[in-house]
Formats: structure tokens, C-alpha cells, sequence
């Protein structure tokens, strides 16, 4: 018996040891936890891990960087939900560097109702916008105020960045899950934007009937964040877009270099003069970089307001033509036409005083699915397009990468093309439609021939402040065979703009702002940028009708499978213990 109870009693004392040993690990993991950050990162896509250039981003940071966080408070599980997300990105954050600071703050916990309007009116004068949602709760609804956004101060500078982006469409679990995937890139960028002091230069060109200021509007308000925009017109000035000035050091030398990164061509409607294409060449020559978005055909459904049918015909771009030709690519006088297209409302009949407004397929406002695997178009949503052209590739030593195309199912109409509203009212002929997959957006990158090699006397090409060059540095442009593509429209009525890519006919947002912002981004050297914005992270959500119709099993499932989990656990402790007695 002795011997039994002193077994029992050491069984017992193992128990014990046991137990305090797993307290004292379970209490040491938490201190441990409150003063290091770690996570472990089991999906497939690495949602949970800091990409490479946000961890050189955070090591760059010199000075204190505080985030003011306004999600604090009570609200919504989903909101709840945004909220840990960002405290989790905001420590990985902290764990590469200890400049980073963060403070939580409840936007509705003021006690006096004058002051928190006042507060509001002050985050409003900052561009912080506040949400209000419909939070249910004993059997009454009420409206809650909630401000998904953060102030972020560095070096003396702040800024504001929106923790839930505007999409109009989307459902508000939908939202939060697009909030949080884009958590990183937020939160990365407005620290990029604060800590940048010498911005890129960004030309737009003007002088040939390129889009006015207000169409091109909503581009540069999302630009001027990042670069400094300029309107540039050349107008034959040698020195527009590349200077040159003596060497300082040696007044027989000259040097040249590029005022401009980038310059961007938001299409064009006049002739290039020879001068003008020249400057534009040697600009390239010397390294620059071009956005090139042209209508070689002058169509615009303005045209068919007041008139059903329109004649389109060629622009006179031909010496741009032998430019871009020389360059690797060939933008056709075509219209083309594709079964996959956006929709447009059109009067069918009336009934009394009242006309009938149906919506018919517009065939020659294609609709692109990006399909590249390249950083510029990976992960984009559908693209508008509006009268556009093809392109051919030309062979030459340039790498080419085709950036967007057709369906597979496109018409092409040469000029001169007749082109009649009544089109939408047709159903297609299939047969008609028998080309497929036209590049319509092309990424080319190389060194370039100059186009005016051998067209020039040696006379000129010889004179040493000309520095003229037949073969570019390494360089890149992008030719986009749609004018509109950069085009926002803007409502007269209110002397306001519309969103660049909103279709105002079916209240639809297009990616086309992503686009551009994209391929000025990857011109302009910052690749790493496009590649966190381009990140995919896959959403891992039940089937809402699944869960409908099996809502029974999902929930016998999560309820029995975990008590079945510990009852064969519970079993092997308890066969392990009586066979150890049994030694």
C-alpha cells in the first residue's frame, strides 16, 4: 500500500510540475509577446508578411513617425475587424523600426457636442472623411459616426491616409476585406509620399490639341502627390525638354541632360511639326521616358449627338507615324469593334410624352481584361476604352511587351469608317468579328535608334551644342492606342469632373486611373511601388448560398468536430497513463 500511495502521491507531483511548468511557459510567451512581434504567415500568398521594399522603406526611417489612428471606440465587428488589422500592420511596422509611433483615438468620446463638431470640421479641413453606418441592436437601429482614417506626421510634414477607400458597389464586409488587403500599400504610402523631398518631374505636353486641362484633371490630383507635374509646350525650343549648358569646368564641353523624367502625350488632335519630334527624339535618345496615348482616327461620340451617323478619318500623324516606327511599333488608322463592350442608353420609341431609354452593347467601347503577368496590368479590374485602334509590332532589337489586348472576338474597320448609332441596335453577325486578341497597349524598353538617323546633314549632327545622338541609354515608353484611356469627363453643369474611368451612362468604375498611375510608376523607376499595389491577396469567403442552404452542417461541424478532437485526445492520455502504470 505504501508503495501504491507513494506512486499516486508521485503521479500526482508530476501532474503538478506539469501544470506549473505550462502556467509559467504560457506566462513567459506574453512578456516575451508584449516586447517581441513575431507572426506566423501560413498562407499561400504571404498576406500576413511585410513585402521586401516596405522593410527598406522602414529601415530608411530616421526620424519619429506617428500614426493617428481615428478607428477607437464601439462599432461593428467589421469595422472591429479593420481595426486589429491595422494595430497588426502597425506592429509589424514598429518591429523594423522603433521610430515608428502609434495612438489610437476615439473621434466620438467627447463629452461637450460643440467641441467634437468642431473636431470634425477640423479633420473635414484635413480631408478626413467620416463614415456613418447602421449599428442594430435591441430591436432599434441607430446611425454611428465612424472615421476609418489616420493623421501621419513626419519631419514637420502630415498627411492624411484613408484606411477605407470609396467603391460604390461593394457591400461593407466586401469593403473591410479590400481594406485590409490594402492595408500595407496605405499605410506604406503615405510614409513614401511624407518622406520624398525630391519628387520626379513629370511632363504633361501640350501645343497639338491634346486634352484640356479639366479632362486631364483627375489624373494630375493623383499624380501631384507623388511627382512634380508640369504642362510643358515645345513649340521648336531645343531646350524644352533637354538642356544644354557649357561645362563649368571646360567652356569647349557641353552638357545635356533631361529636364523632364517623364513626359506624357494625353492625345493629341494637331500635326507634330518636324522641330517638335526632333526635341521629342533626343529627348529619348538621352534616356527619357514617354507616355504615349493617340487617337490615329478623330472620332468622338460627341459626334453622334446630334446626328446618328459620323465619317471618321485619319489624323495627320504621319512623320509620328515614322517615329514610332522606328521605335517598334505601327499604331493603324482602324476603329475597332468588340463583342465584349460597355453598354450605352439609347431612345428606342416613347410612350406618350415619355421617351423609352434601353441599354445597347456599343461595340466600339471595348471593355479589357488585363491578362499580362506584368506589374503594370497584374491584378487590374476591366479597362474602358473608347474608339480605339491596333498596333502592330515591329521587328527590331526593342523588347516588347503587350500590355492590353482585345477579346476574341474584334471587327476592324480601316478608314475612312462610317460610323452609326445604329450599330448598337443590330445583333452582331459572329462572323464579322474574326480577329482576336489585337495589342492595343504596348510596354517597349531597349535602347532606341534615333528616327532621324541618316536624314540629317553631318553638318548639323557635327555642331557640339546640338549633341545630337543616334542610340538612346536604356529607356522605356508605353504606346497606348486610345486617347480617352487618360481622359476623366467633366460635368459643365456642376464645373466639377467625374472620377478618371467612371462611365457616367451606367455608374460603373473602370480601372482605367489604376492604369495610368501604374505606368507612370513603372517609367518613373518605381517599380516597388507598382508591385505592392499590384500584390494579390486571395479572399478566402464561404459561398453566401452555400452557407444559406447548409447552414445546419457547417455548424454541427464546428461545434463536433473540435469535441470529437479532444476526446481522442483525452482517450490516447488516458491508454498512455494506464499502460505506464501498468510498467
Amino acid at each position: 500500500m505504501d508503495k501504491r500511495s507513494s506512486q499516486k502521491r508521485n503521479i500526482k507531483r508530476s501532474h503538478l510540475l506539469f501544470l506549473v511548468a505550462g502556467i509559467l511557459i504560457v506566462v513567459f510567451a506574453n512578456l516575451i509577446g508584449r516586447y517581441v512581434y513575431t507572426r506566423f504567415d501560413l498562407t499561400s500568398e504571404k498576406r500576413y508578411t511585410l513585402s521586401d521594399s516596405t522593410k527598406e522603406l522602414l529601415r530608411g526611417i530616421d526620424e519619429t513617425v506617428l500614426f493617428r489612428v481615428y478607428l477607437e471606440g464601439d462599432f461593428p465587428a467589421d469595422f472591429k475587424r479593420l481595426q486589429n488589422e491595422t494595430k497588426d500592420m502597425l506592429n509589424q511596422f514598429r518591429y523594423y523600426n522603433d521610430y515608428i509611433e502609434y495612438e489610437f483615438v476615439d473621434p466620438n468620446a467627447f463629452t461637450d457636442k460643440e467641441q467634437q463638431q468642431t473636431f470634425y470640421r477640423q479633420l473635414a479641413a484635413k480631408g478626413v472623411r467620416p463614415t456613418v453606418v447602421e449599428v442594430k441592436g435591441d430591436g432599434s437601429v441607430k446611425q454611428q459616426i465612424i472615421i476609418p482614417a489616420a493623421e501621419v506626421s513626419y519631419k514637420g510634414r502630415e498627411a492624411v491616409v484613408d484606411l477605407l477607400p470609396t467603391q460604390k458597389y461593394a457591400s461593407q464586409a466586401d469593403q473591410i476585406n479590400n481594406a485590409v488587403q490594402e492595408l500595407e500599400y496605405n499605410l506604406t504610402d503615405v510614409i513614401r509620399r511624407l518622406s520624398k523631398t525630391n519628387k520626379t518631374r513629370v511632363g504633361f505636353l501640350q501645343g497639338h490639341g491634346e486634352l484640356e486641362r479639366e479632362n486631364i484633371y483627375d489624373i494630375q490630383m493623383t499624380l501631384v502627390d507623388y511627382y512634380n507635374l508640369e504642362n510643358v509646350t515645345i513649340d521648336g525650343n531645343v531646350n524644352a525638354l533637354t538642356e544644354r549648358r557649357l561645362d563649368a569646368k571646360d567652356s569647349t564641353k557641353y552638357i545635356f541632360k533631361n529636364r523632364y523624367d517623364l513626359i506624357i502625350v494625353p492625345k493629341p488632335t494637331q500635326p507634330f511639326s518636324d522641330q517638335d519630334l526632333y526635341i521629342l527624339d533626343q529627348f529619348v535618345m538621352y534616356g527619357g521616358r514617354i507616355l504615349w496615348l493617340i487617337d490615329p482616327v478623330a472620332m468622338d461620340l460627341d459626334s453622334l449627338q446630334s446626328k446618328e451617323v459620323a465619317i471618321g478619318v485619319r489624323f495627320p500623324f504621319e512623320n509620328l507615324d515614322e517615329m514610332l516606327f522606328c521605335y517598334g511599333v505601327r499604331i493603324n488608322p482602324n476603329l475597332l469593334l468588340d463583342i465584349r463592350c460597355m453598354p450605352i442608353p439609347m431612345q428606342d420609341g416613347m410612350v406618350g410624352d415619355n421617351p423609352t431609354v434601353n441599354y445597347h452593347p456599343w461595340y466600339y467601347f471595348p471593355e479589357f481584361v488585363p491578362t499580362a503577368d506584368h506589374p503594370i496590368v497584374k491584378n487590374l479590374d476591366l479597362i474602358k476604352g473608347e474608339f480605339v485602334s491596333s498596333i502592330d509590332l515591329i521587328d527590331n532589337d526593342i523588347q516588347k511587351t503587350v500590355l492590353l489586348t482585345t477579346s476574341e472576338y474584334t471587327h476592324v474597320s480601316n478608314v475612312p469608317v462610317r460610323v452609326d448609332l445604329n450599330v448598337a441596335r443590330v445583333e452582331p453577325d459572329q462572323r464579322l468579328f474574326n480577329h482576336q486578341n489585337l495589342p492595343v497597349a504596348v510596354l517597349l524598353e531597349g535602347q532606341f535608334r534615333s528616327a532621324w538617323k541618316n536624314r540629317l546633314s553631318p553638318y548639323f549632327t557635327e555642331i557640339p551644342e546640338m549633341g545630337y545622338r543616334d542610340l538612346s541609354d536604356s529607356t522605356k515608353m508605353i504606346v497606348i492606342a486610345d486617347g480617352d484611356m487618360i481622359r476623366n469627363r467633366f460635368n459643365y453643369k456642376y464645373n466639377q469632373p467625374y472620377p478618371l474611368g467612371y462611365d457616367n451612362y451606367t455608374r460603373t468604375m473602370y480601372a482605367n486611373k489604376n492604369l495610368i498611375l501604374n505606368a507612370v510608376n513603372y517609367l518613373c523607376g518605381d517599380e516597388d511601388v507598382l508591385q505592392l499595389r499590384s500584390r494579390e491577396i486571395k479572399l478566402r469567403k464561404l459561398e453566401p448560398m452555400s452557407v444559406k442552404e447548409n447552414r445546419l452542417k457547417y455548424q454541427l461541424i464546428n461545434i463536433l468536430v473540435p469535441i470529437f478532437i479532444l476526446a481522442i485526445a483525452g482517450f490516447v492520455i488516458l491508454f498512455v497513463r494506464r499502460w505506464r502504470n501498468k510498467k
